[in-house]
């Protein structure tokens, strides 16, 4: 008789994989509509050093001062379209690789619960997720960065330097797990393989 765990929680990661694919989407769609609701403010992310030298603040304990390499978020009460747009270019990409990195791994689950993983095949789709989330989550921060920038030089200097945003080393290393998977699984395959041609 088959142990029914590990289908229970191969349903369990692909239902999660699922309704973060779903939730993604939706946030996308979300700040995509907000951007462009007449009246939604825009926030701006500006280096703290612009705005002269760091200061006690009211209501801290002494010692307490603004950091010279941080970043003050201002809100723009009254944005441009291209001031939104940036603003949303910031956000959706990063949300779009997510939401199609989870509906990949989803994919691979359910492939899991109803056939045999240790294919070939699982192996491509697998290595196909490392690149997507790898390379789809590098491209997405530098645009990130970008966006940041070009909505930055629309207020202050252009040359001022911007803080990326997002985490281009958390991509990489969903990628390198995902891209590890992958090779566990292709020795999988390799061993039974070897165990075949055994028997």
């Amino acid at each position: 008789m088959t142990n029914p765990r590990p289908r229970r929680a191969l349903r369990l990661l692909q239902g999660s994989a699922t309704t973060v694919h779903v939730v993604a989407l939706c946030l996308a769609v979300a700040v995509l509509v907000i951007a462009f609701v007449p009246g939604a403010p825009v926030t701006v992310q500006l280096p703290a050093h612009l705005f002269g030298t760091p200061a006690p603040l009211t209501g801290t304990l002494p010692g307490a001062a603004l950091d010279p390499a941080g970043q003050l978020a201002f809100t723009l009460a009254d944005p441009t379209p291209v001031q939104r747009l940036l603003q949303a270019a910031i956000i959706v990409p990063d949300l779009l690789v997510v939401a199609e990195v989870a509906r990949r791994l989803a994919g691979l689950l359910r492939s899991a619960r109803e056939h045999d993983p240790f294919t070939a095949q699982t192996v491509r789709r697998l290595t196909t997720v490392a690149k997507i989330a790898a390379l789809g989550g590098s491209a997405t921060w530098l645009l990130g960065v970008v966006a940041a920038w070009g909505l930055a030089s629309t207020v202050v200097d252009p040359w001022v330097p911007v803080q990326p945003t997002g985490g281009l080393l958390g991509w990489l290393a969903v990628g390198l797990v995902i891209a590890g998977f992958a090779q566990l699984v292709d020795r999988g395959v390799d061993l039974r393989s070897e165990l075949d041609t055994v028997i």
